[in-house]
């Protein structure tokens, strides 16, 4: 049996949920509850750029970063907007 606030939490969400008027955060939504019916397929727009992205990579035109790298500089951009 689920508890009294289990209960509470699950009616907000449902308010909110009927709130949305965003089609892409109900697609999100769907997903999430159900993540073996749903595929994610990128548009051709997306393709284009990811084909973009990687030939510039591949070809040195683009710089790539170690995880450490993308850590700092994610924090150091969380802390530019806090400032």
């Amino acid at each position: 049996m689920q508890t009294a606030q289990i209960q509470k939490d699950k009616l907000k969400i449902i308010e909110k949920i009927l709130q949305i008027e965003d089609e892409s955060i109900i697609e999100s939504i769907k997903m999430i509850l159900n993540p073996v019916d749903s595929e994610y397929v990128l548009s051709k727009d997306q393709k284009l750029i990811l084909e973009e992205t990687t030939a510039k990579y591949y070809s040195g035109e683009e710089p790539s970063f170690t995880l450490e790298e993308v850590k700092a500089n994610a924090r150091k951009n969380l802390n530019d907007k806090k400032a």
